[in-house]
C-alpha cells in the first residue's frame, strides 16, 4: 500500500536580486512512502505557482530535457503529471529567456522500513 503525504508552500525569492518577486512553488503529494514489497511509487501530482508579478516560467523535471509546461507573462501556473518513481525526483521552474532557475522542489519516494525500527517500550507494558 503507497502512502501519500500533502505539501506546503514554498516562498522563494533570488537573493541575487532584489528586484524579483516572491514565487510560491508547491507540489502535491510531496512524498510517497513504499511499502515492503513495493518498487515503484505511482501517483498525480498537482504543481502550482504563483507570482506577484507576471512571469514567463517553465516547469521541468530534471530527469528529462524538455519542459513539462510553459507560462508567458503569468502570475500563475499549474499543472497534473502521472509519476511512476523508485526514487526523488526533483522539479524546476526556470525563465524562458535566460533558463535561469527560479526554484526547485523534490518529490521524496521512501521506502518503509517497518520491520527494522525498535520499539520505544514492550509490547505488553501498559505504561
Amino acid at each position: 500500500m503507497t502512502l501519500t503525504l500533502f505539501s506546503l508552500a514554498i516562498a522563494v525569492h533570488s537573493s541575487a536580486d532584489n528586484t524579483l518577486p516572491v514565487i510560491q512553488f508547491s507540489i502535491k503529494p510531496r512524498l510517497c512512502v513504499l511499502s515492503e514489497g513495493e518498487e515503484l511509487c505511482h501517483d498525480e501530482l498537482e504543481i502550482r505557482w504563483t507570482s506577484e508579478n507576471r512571469r514567463s516560467l517553465c516547469l521541468y523535471r530534471t530527469d528529462k530535457s524538455s519542459p513539462l509546461n510553459c507560462w508567458n507573462r503569468a502570475f500563475s501556473g499549474e499543472h497534473h503529471v502521472e509519476i511512476s518513481a523508485s526514487r526523488n525526483v526533483n522539479f524546476q521552474l526556470k525563465e524562458i529567456e535566460n533558463q535561469n532557475l527560479v526554484v526547485t522542489e523534490a518529490f521524496e519516494v521512501v521506502q518503509d522500513n517497518t520491520k527494522y525500527r525498535r520499539r520505544r517500550r514492550n509490547a505488553w507494558s501498559f505504561f
